[in-house]
């Protein structure tokens, strides 16, 4: 939950709902956590009006690595702060499940 996350994690958690409002005017498109996920491991791209940066994909790592954590949104928790490793394991099952989940 928003309110449960350190400082560094709002910083993750605002900068990836600012992305979304610039990608499609809303707080947290769906997937938005799998699609930014992706552009750090692959690289710059289209994201609805938006385009994903070298700048952006670095900020995020950046934060990533502060909070050791990646943020998800989970429908009782809503933005929910995961350790990095649990989201690595989450992503890959999820994606090997729907790969559509990266798609923006």
């Amino acid at each position: 939950m928003y309110a449960d996350l350190t400082e560094e994690q709002v910083k993750l958690a605002d900068m990836m709902s600012d992305i979304s409002k610039e990608a499609s005017c809303a707080g947290w498109m769906a997937n938005l956590e799998y699609v930014l996920w992706d552009a750090t491991l692959n690289g710059e791209r289209k994201y609805g009006r938006y385009f994903i940066t070298k700048k952006d994909i670095n900020q995020l790592t950046a934060l990533c690595e502060i909070t050791n954590s990646w943020i998800y949104f989970d429908e009782s928790g809503e933005e929910t702060a995961m350790p990095v490793k649990q989201w690595k394991e989450k992503f890959k099952k999820d994606v090997r499940d729907n790969q559509s989940l990266t798609c923006g």
